[in-house]
């Protein structure tokens, strides 16, 4: 879950923090008051491309941060120690920086990492629903995804993927020896004289080259290193007033008055510890001097070997382990080249052997498709329904491609019939945004249901809903929030009555060095609050006690409701 965000300098926003729970948080506020600036800086926590024109007017700097919980997300701790990043108590912390003149720099726990590690962390981390994802849906890759998603059936489509992959590498290996046959001989000589090149360097340890510059850093310092050394050593153990004899004399002087006062056995106990502390630091430093291999010409040695690694680096890598696997790709190549008659016909019975794979397990994939295309079919309608599309039935078709694809052996399409007694059509034809804001929340919700992700962020979602529909969406969403964390932007009072945590969005001026700022702040908002943020919601005079009493009557109804039935709260449905 998302424990906290923080966000500072970020478009209009000077800084804000927000503490989520753990159940429905809701965000609301004027149009233009800043709700969709909070879900920019969500997404740039999730991967997102950044640009220097969110740093507000004045400042350097713009800084995203948001601290994660990641309890029950093994896969993704498994990601981050891949990486190298160490993860404390099942906490995440990501922060990005993003500079005026357009460097960015990202952390995870405070590391720096690439933006494409950062997507790859953040992949099963959040999921993002908004007004965007119900363009996604009638695009038919995501509709497959979609069923994918609620099968949760990923051997079988990581198994057709990694056929899938297999075979299409067989077949570029097949075209590459069919259109190298008169170039064979100038690219069996490049080849060699790269493998050759790469071997020449010996490169045997695959963090020789960070080994190499933290010796040469320790040689440059040698000379410094030594004077410290000698320093210490006749400060702490020194002839003249040495440390250590003056610690030595004091102790003595004052146990000569220990007998008298007592009290000054905890100041000896601190001397001794203070000896002990200054001979083990200068034991720590001879060691450290004592490591510097001093040996003639060993710091040209070391600097020539690093110039010799940097150069392998820059033509075939950007570190060691690269570069040992560009070799692998190059003897490979070459073995190929060598041999390329009786390499072309195995390559050829690879590339037939790989697509009966690729058949094989695409026809599972299509049989485990289809099973939840049909569960699909009727969860959605159940939903529908519920959502106040009354009589509206969703269809899942399947249709038959003459090449496989990443995707799978079909495509997949999503039909609807709003209206009972109509036939289903594609639902880009006939569903209205209302109407797909409901399909995508009910997809969402099915989908939730099968566990998954941790944190499900809403945008918007109920654009183009209203009335006694916007209750039910309050409810399913809250709903979807009992088994994990929710996020969601929304501009309707019947959803944010059911809210856990409810935040407002305020966009203000304040005088700020003589000249007017447009600032957006964000609050968390008490009972009484969200009582008044409701009655602006329904469009109501917050000086009107029966409004508002209205609004708190609707507070009152939801959470009562909850304990009627019984409804535990998310905390404790977690632990």
């Amino acid at each position: 879950m998302l424990k906290s965000l923080r966000i500072k300098n970020f478009a209009i926003i000077e800084e804000s923090e927000l503490e989520f729970s753990d159940g429905l948080n809701i965000i609301s506020g004027e149009t233009g008051a800043g709700k969709s600036i909070i879900m920019d800086a969500l997404h740039l926590l999730l991967g997102g491309r950044a640009s220097s024109e969110i740093v507000r007017a004045d400042t350097e700097e713009a800084i995203v941060e948001g601290l994660f919980l990641l309890s029950d997300q093994n896969q993704i701790q498994n990601l981050l120690e891949d990486i190298g990043i160490i993860v404390d108590d099942e906490e995440l912390i990501i922060r990005r920086i993003i500079h005026r003149s357009g460097k960015n720099r990202i952390y995870l726990n405070d590391n720096m990492v690439t933006l494409s590690s950062l997507q790859e962390i953040t992949k099963g981390l959040v999921d993002l629903c908004s007004q965007h994802d119900q363009r996604l849906l009638i695009n038919p890759i995501e509709q497959a995804n979609w069923i994918d998603k609620f099968g949760r059936y990923e051997k079988i489509k990581n198994e057709y993927i990694d056929s899938f992959r297999e075979w299409k590498l067989l077949s570029k290996t097949v075209e590459d020896l069919e259109s190298s046959i008169k170039d064979r001989e100038q690219k069996l000589d490049f080849l060699k004289f790269q493998i050759q090149e790469i071997e020449e360097a010996q490169l045997a340890a695959k963090n020789e080259d960070s080994e190499i510059e933290t010796e040469i850093s320790l040689l440059e310092n040698a000379e410094d290193l030594f004077l410290l050394v000698q320093d210490f050593e006749s400060a702490i153990q020194g002839e003249d007033t040495s440390i250590i004899d003056q610690i030595s004399k004091l102790t003595n002087r004052i146990l000569g008055l220990k007998n008298s006062a007592p009290s000054f056995e905890p100041i000896v106990e601190q001397l001794k510890s203070a000896k002990i502390l200054l001979e083990e630091s200068l034991y720590s430093i001879r060691n450290m001097s004592g490591q510097i291999n001093h040996e003639e010409g060993r710091l040209d040695q070391l600097n020539a070997r690093i110039d010799q690694i940097n150069k392998i680096k820059r033509k075939y890598g950007s570190t060691i382990s690269d570069v040992l696997i560009s070799l692998e790709k190059f003897k490979s190549e070459y073995a190929i080249l060598s041999n390329h008659e009786s390499s072309l016909e195995q390559a050829n019975k690879q590339r037939d052997i790989a697509l009966k794979a690729v058949t094989t397990k695409g026809q599972a994939l299509t049989n485990k498709r289809q099973q939840s295309a049909k569960q699909m079919d009727l969860s959605i309608s159940k939903e529908l329904h519920e959502l106040h599309m009354l009589g509206a039935r969703f269809e899942v078709r399947f249709e038959k491609i003459e090449a496989p694809t990443l995707q799978g052996l079909e495509t997949a399409k999503f039909y609807i019939s709003a209206n009972p007694g109509e036939p289903t059509q594609p639902i880009q034809k006939v569903a209205s945004g209302g109407e797909l804001s409901r399909v995508m929340l009910a997809i969402h919700s099915i989908v939730s249901s099968k566990g998954g992700v941790g944190v499900y962020l809403f945008d918007e979602v109920d654009s183009g809903i209203g009335g006694q529909t916007a209750k039910v969406v309050g409810q399913k969403l809250k709903s979807v929030a009992q088994n994990h964390q929710v996020i969601c932007i929304t501009h309707l009072p019947q959803v944010a009555a059911f809210a856990d945590g409810h935040f407002h969005v305020e966009k203000e001026i304040r005088i700020i060095g003589g000249k007017k700022r447009t600032t957006s702040t964000v609050k968390q908002l008490s009972f009484n609050e969200r009582a008044i943020e409701l009655t602006k919601m329904m469009g109501g005079d917050t000086n009107n006690k029966s409004a508002l009493a209205t609004a708190k009557d609707l507070l009152s109804s939801i959470h009562s409701t909850e304990k009627k039935s019984g409804k535990k709260s998310n905390n404790a449905q977690r632990k």
